[in-house]
This record gives C-alpha cells, structure tokens and sequence, in this order.
C-alpha cells in the first residue's frame, strides 16, 4: 500500500546517485545481493536480542534494494535479475520471523504464523504474475495491495523497536498478509475466463 508512495518520493532523489553506482559498472543483480548479505547479517543480531543492530543492518539492506531498483530502472531488467530479487526477497523476509523466534523461542508460534503469512502473500503474488494481470480497480484493489515491502519493514522495525510485543506484531501482520492473499485469490476467480 505504501511502496508507490515511496518510489514516488524516493525515485527522484536515488537517481543521480544511480547514474554514478552504473557509471562504476555495479549492476542492480550486484546490488540485490549485497542487499540480501546484509539483511541475513540482521539474522544474527536479531537471534542474540541485539535488535536495534539488527535493525539498523535491515535498513541498510533496504536502502540498498531502493538503490538497486533505481539503478535497474535506468536499463530494461533482465529477466533472471527480476527472479534473483524476488526469490532473495522471499527467502528474507521469510528469515526475519525465524531470527525473532531463535531469539525468543516462547514466541516462536507467533514467528510460525507471520511466516505462514509470508508465504501466503507470496505465492498469491507469484501465481498471480504467472497469470499476467493486475489487480481490478475495485475495492479488490486496496485488499490486493494491504501488505507491501514497505509495510513489512516498519512491522520488523517495530518489532525490534519494541520486541515485547513481537507476538503481537506477529499474529497482525500474519492476519492481514492472509486477508491479502484471499483478496487476491478472489480477484482471480472472479477474472477467471
């Protein structure tokens, strides 16, 4: 829901140093894998409790996404950089509920069901780019899009913030990633020919 608004504010402040990053030769595939080294270098710290390390690491590494996306969008992407960035996104962002478990093992059934949420996103995103459609402009719309990358990062960065109420983030961010798939599903059922 609040990815558009920051490409929108963020793309033109990241596009002078875009052209300097592919003036050096550093490709966006490069940058989408420093991205994913040091979100897993978030793991750890976020494993041992030291959340604010592990946050300050996440925010690095999503940073450097916004940089790789800017420079991938001063070239046509290649296909198999789109798939590198979403199979490492999804390995990710899937591994960020594994760390606060590891950390806190009496919340590790409130790290289950955001990853099962995670998941579900996910394949509702990947089945529905297989089908080649968007999302209707309808009250499908706003459901289909509930949960982005954005999202996603301020409920981890809320998490290691405050992390006595990670079960609580958890358990919301699962529900609404799973009210988000079945938007989804939906809309493709009733697009269905």
């Amino acid at each position: 829901m609040l990815d558009p608004l920051i490409r929108r504010y963020l793309s033109p402040l990241l596009t002078v140093p875009a052209e300097r990053i592919a003036a050096l030769g550093v490709s966006a595939d490069a940058l989408t894998v420093a991205s994913f080294v040091i979100g897993l270098a978030a793991l750890p710290p976020i494993g041992r409790r030291a959340y604010l390390v592990g946050l300050g690491l996440m925010a690095l590494s999503r940073f450097i996404v916004l940089a790789g996306s800017a420079v991938a969008r001063l070239k046509p992407p290649t296909p198999f950089g789109t798939y590198l960035g979403v199979v490492l996104d999804v390995v990710w962002t899937a591994s960020v509920p594994f760390a606060f478990a590891l950390g806190q093992p009496d919340r590790a059934l409130a790290a289950m069901f955001l990853m099962l949420g995670l998941v579900a996103r996910a394949a509702a995103l990947s089945a529905e780019a297989k089908l080649g459609r968007g999302v209707a402009a309808t009250a499908l719309q706003f459901g289909g899009t509930l949960v982005g990358k954005t999202e996603i990062f301020v409920a981890f960065a809320l998490a290691c913030v405050f992390a006595d109420w990670f079960s609580i983030i958890a358990y919301v961010l699962g529900l609404v990633c799973f009210v988000m798939t079945g938007f989804r599903v939906a809309h493709a059922w009733l697009q269905r020919t």
